[in-house]
């Protein structure tokens, strides 16, 4: 009985194991602090350049593809930088799918969301 135990719960530890060093790692949604300095729009993005690198990355970044998102990014973004606030951006440091929307070399990533506060 005791073997039998042992061995259910070696294949069960064995199963766990599997699972999670099969699945990729994701890295977690971020949110970091930025004083914008420069606010570009292009025909297919819009971007907040950081006064500071964030770990590498000066520029976040919006498609235009969802017109009404990003024209509510663009709202906060400039109202912070005319206010002089600093932005909270909400983004994924491991997405590198801004590449499709023109972010290069690495130091841009997309917003998740953006915001700011008194």
């Amino acid at each position: 009985m005791k073997n039998r135990l042992r061995v259910l719960r070696e294949l069960v530890l064995f199963g766990v194991a599997i699972l999670v060093l099969g699945s990729p790692a994701k890295a977690a949604e971020t949110f970091v602090s930025c004083t914008p300095v420069q606010v570009m729009t292009f025909q297919g993005r819009i971007h907040v350049r950081c006064a500071a690198s964030i770990g590498g990355i000066f520029f976040f970044a919006v498609s235009t593809q969802d017109a009404q998102f990003a024209a509510r990014v663009l709202s906060v973004i400039t109202t912070a930088q005319v206010a002089g606030r600093t932005l909270t951006i909400l983004y994924d440091p491991a997405d590198l799918s801004g590449a499709a929307i023109g972010c290069q070399n690495n130091d841009c990533r997309l917003i998740r969301a953006v915001g700011f506060g008194q």
